[in-house]
């Protein structure tokens, strides 16, 4: 198995270009390093990315990337003091520094962008019907997606409340933007963000904001409009240890 921590050791950060245009389905980079693992297995590190790794609760991206050489299938990306890691199968060819391209399953990426936009949107919609802030415990974009809050569960009634909210409030559309703002512009903007309390203590943080809808410190990738969502569902609740977990869909 290949050691994560020597494969990045004394490599430079990769550039997420997710974070400046998350609709990116394509791009060029140059391979940094390389490790073959098992039969055709290869960890790649890249100077510049579009696949996002898994984290904050997103799922990895997947796709390939290639050249006139070879072709290799992405099947996950890891992401190690803000180095990318692509793991996947070379397909055909014999794999080597190079210059190369890549694109992402669009299929796949464009719906976490809508269930994570969506997920965001709830938290705001949830503190209107319960006029408290939430606070997140965890979430998960993939298949049987969900938020998770703390404390005491609301109604049923108040979760279909904050639903038909969100739905309202997609139907109208609302630009989301992102921005990198410092740890102090962040206490004094999002003091009570749903997931303040989980993040760890770094000099600058990457927010993003839905029209109309307090900032949240997050890397993910999100829509350019909530209308895109089109809509949103609540399909189940469960109570959890630290409060409960809302599970949703979007169309």
């Amino acid at each position: 198995m290949v050691e994560l921590s020597e494969l990045v050791k004394g490599l430079d950060e990769t550039e997420f270009l997710y974070w400046n245009d998350p609709y990116l389905r394509k791009f060029g980079a140059e391979v940094i390093k390389y490790k073959r693992g098992k039969t055709r297995d290869v960890y790649v590190v890249l100077n510049r990315t579009i696949f996002h790794p898994k984290s904050g609760g997103q799922p990895s991206d997947r796709g390939f990337i290639y050249n006139s050489s070879f072709k290799t299938t992405i099947k996950k990306t890891m992401s190690l003091r803000g180095i990318i890691v692509h793991w996947g199968k070379i397909l055909t060819g014999e794999f080597r520094d190079a210059s190369i391209e890549g694109e992402i399953d669009w299929e796949w990426r464009y719906l976490l962008m809508k269930r994570h936009t969506a997920g965001h949107l709830y938290d705001h919609c949830l503190t209107q019907v319960t006029g408290k802030k939430v606070e997140t415990t965890d979430s998960w974009l993939g298949d049987r997606c969900y938020v998770g809050y703390k404390g005491k569960q609301p109604s049923m009634n108040e979760l279909r409340k904050a639903e038909v909210i969100e739905n309202q409030m997609i139907a109208d559309g609302a630009p989301v933007k992102s921005e990198i703002i410092s740890h102090e512009e962040l206490l004094k903007r999002a003091p009570e963000a749903p997931n303040i309390y989980r993040l760890p203590t770094l000099e600058s943080y990457r927010t993003v904001t839905i029209e109309e809808c307090d900032p949240i410190p997050c890397g993910g990738t999100h829509l350019r409009d909530v209308r895109e969502i089109r809509f949103f569902k609540v399909n189940k609740v469960m109570e959890t240890d630290q409060g409960f977990r809302v599970y949703y869909d979007v169309e």
